[in-house]
């Protein structure tokens, strides 16, 4: 049986305890908690008379706009090579069908990772991730592992890395992509490199896709649900490589797309062009989402830390992971594992969040996935005005929520 996702189940759960007249703080479920850009809300408008069915990758003109984004970031890229679909989990899944074999994964790592290979009857390859981020195996352990997991017998043939990654909100530096594409020439493996929260990496600069450097195996999927805050618009895209192994394998993917969804709903296509054409207000709208994200997620970074716990700082997205593992704050509240912690500050102290073994970590390290995305205002007049601000912490529900975080965690209110 498929479970419902960890992080849909914490939806719920957060939205029943709000409509009980509960108070409390959602550091649990990942939406980039912004409004939406006015100008797509225009665009949305005048497509929403459009009801034909639509090209199964998308239309030439929203691929067009995707290969554009994918170069002017270093990728080479073509609008043949490149696919819309209903949400990048559609694309994930198809593109896990089609590259058959096992998978390598980070622990931990996005929970949707391991759940999709389980239900195509793949191997989950378990790697701990290096110290300095989240999201990719550490090099130093990938190779003995793929050798054990062949010895027993299992056939590694892909690795799914993603930065900035979810959970822990960390960016993959220069040397360990080169190293990881290293491996995976020497290995034979195809590489998926999820880059949905890629613009919001708060250097951007020396962001570097795996992409860029082994263009030949690498599979990039990517969406608007994150950058452009349109987590339910259900907008995806993939880049295949220009390559035989990529040929084959968006074959395989477009002919499940034409008999799983057909394609992304049309009247959404105008806004996907829209988007990955970046127009001067998209460019802003997405620089000033992260500075935000970039604002708060080191403030709560500030909080876990002086609360004793272990916590890479965060360097893209709004997702921190700090684990507490032989801390205080865990003596204090009794408990022995992730999944004791995370209910114990949700039943006593209304604070949600999401325990480490979700995402494949275990339950000892007591890790907690926090997103720190959703105390930016309780409507979307507010959360415009927090957007708009110079230092978005002296919002006032910014403000409210450091304050009940660091109540929570450290004992104190935040100074802020």
């Amino acid at each position: 049986m498929v479970a419902k996702s960890a992080t849909l189940v914490m939806n719920e759960m957060m939205q029943r305890a709000v409509a009980q007249g509960r108070s409390v703080i959602n550091l649990g479920f990942g939406e980039a908690g912004l409004p939406v850009l006015p100008e797509l809300r225009t665009i949305l408008s005048r497509d929403s008379a459009k009801n034909a069915y639509p090209a199964v990758q998308g239309s030439a003109a929203v691929r067009n706009a995707m290969s554009g984004y994918f170069t002017r970031r270093g990728i080479p890229a073509d609008a043949a090579h490149c696919l819309m679909a209903p949400g990048s989990k559609a694309l994930l899944f198809a593109l896990l069908q089609a590259i058959k074999g096992d998978i390598v994964l980070s622990r931990p790592s996005w929970v949707t990772y391991a759940a999709q290979s389980h239900m195509l009857n793949k191997q989950c390859i378990w790697v701990d991730a290096p110290d300095s981020a989240g999201g990719v195996p550490d090099p130093e352990l990938l190779v003995s592992a793929l050798e054990t997991a062949r010895r027993d017998g299992r056939h590694p043939t892909a690795m799914l890395l993603t930065s900035p990654d979810n959970p822990s909100g960390t960016v993959a530096g220069l040397e360990i992509v080169e190293r990881l594409v290293a491996i995976a020439r020497e290995q034979d493996l195809a590489i998926i490199s999820d880059e949905i929260y890629r613009d919001l990496a708060y250097d951007q600069i020396h962001f570097t896709s795996p992409a860029e450097l082994a263009p030949e195996r690498t599979f990039v999927t990517t969406g608007l649900s994150k950058s452009m805050a349109l987590g339910g618009w259900r907008i995806g895209a993939a880049l295949f490589p220009r390559s035989v192994l990529g040929e084959t394998v968006m074959e395989e993917v477009v002919g499940t797309a034409s008999e799983i969804w057909s394609g992304m709903p049309i009247f959404l296509e105008g806004v996907a062009e829209y988007c990955f054409s970046e127009p001067s207000d998209v460019l802003d709208w997405v620089r000033a989402s992260r500075h935000l994200h970039q604002q708060v997620s080191q403030e709560v970074h500030g909080i876990m830390v002086a609360a004793g716990a272990e916590c890479r700082e965060p360097s893209g997205a709004f997702y921190l992971y700090p684990t507490f593992q032989g801390s205080q704050f865990a003596r204090e509240l009794g408990v022995g594992d992730d999944d004791s912690l995370s209910r114990a500050l949700f039943e006593r102290f209304g604070i949600a969040v999401l325990p480490g073994s979700a995402f494949g970590d275990l339950p000892e390290r007591m890790g907690l996935r926090v997103v720190t995305s959703m105390m930016y205002g309780a409507d979307d007049e507010a959360r415009f005005a927090t957007l708009s601000m110079a230092d978005p912490l002296q919002a006032p529900s910014v403000k409210a929520g450091l304050e009940r975080v660091s109540e929570v965690f450290v004992g104190v209110p935040s100074n802020r």
